[in-house]
């Protein structure tokens, strides 16, 4: 039979000591942090977790497509209005910015109206004050679509938005699928608190 340890001051000593160990052995007497010996798992809804997983990353690609796909169409739109509604006229340049590359310039429209707006030019072919400049104007608004000739606004721009939109959502679609299963599990594992490479750190 074991020996019967006696109650009074015996038994006081011994539950002292015991409650002296645990408490050194807690995660803030020993230094360490307490959120590794959390058996808890942390919630879904921390942006720790998002920010890990593969998901937040099709929203932001989609994000970033719908942007240049809205960009090029809006381009190529103002690009067949000016072919539609374009009209033609001399005008003269009445100030030059040549740091922003801008001219102020005065023309009057086939219906009479005199406009005098900030138009951009090539930076290579500057033009002076009192030249005569061609201007290809939109008769519904002359004042904020109106371009020196040759400035006119073409099918590049829109076509280098639309395509790179494409390109991008091919490519980052390939990625994610080639990295989905390690990120989601990076988040996971973030949320089981297990050690995970901190964000933007390669394996």
């Amino acid at each position: 039979m074991g020996r019967n340890i006696p109650r009074g001051r015996t038994g006081g000593a011994v539950a002292k000591r015991y409650r002296r160990r645990s408490r050194a052995t807690r995660p803030w007497a020993t230094g360490q942090s307490a959120e590794l010996v959390d058996p808890k798992l942390r919630g879904r809804w921390r942006p720790g977790y998002w920010l890990r997983h593969p998901a937040l990353g099709v929203v932001v690609g989609a994000l970033l497509v719908l942007v240049l796909v809205t960009c090029g169409l809006r381009d190529l739109r103002h690009r067949n209005d000016m072919v539609e509604r374009g009209e033609r006229a001399v005008g003269t340049v009445r100030e030059v910015h040549g740091r922003k590359w801008w001219v102020s310039v005065s023309f009057t429209t086939r219906s009479g109206e005199q406009v005098n707006t900030w138009i951009n030019y090539s930076p290579w072919d500057e033009p002076s004050v009192g030249e005569e400049v061609d201007v290809t104007y939109d008769r519904v608004n002359p004042i904020e679509s109106a371009y020196l000739s040759g400035d006119e606004p073409g099918v590049l721009f829109p076509t280098l938005f639309l395509a790179g939109s494409a390109v991008l959502a091919l490519a980052y679609a390939w990625w994610l699928r080639r990295n989905w299963l390690r990120l989601r599990g990076d988040a996971e594992s973030w949320r089981n608190r297990q050690p995970v490479p901190r964000l933007g750190e390669r394996r």
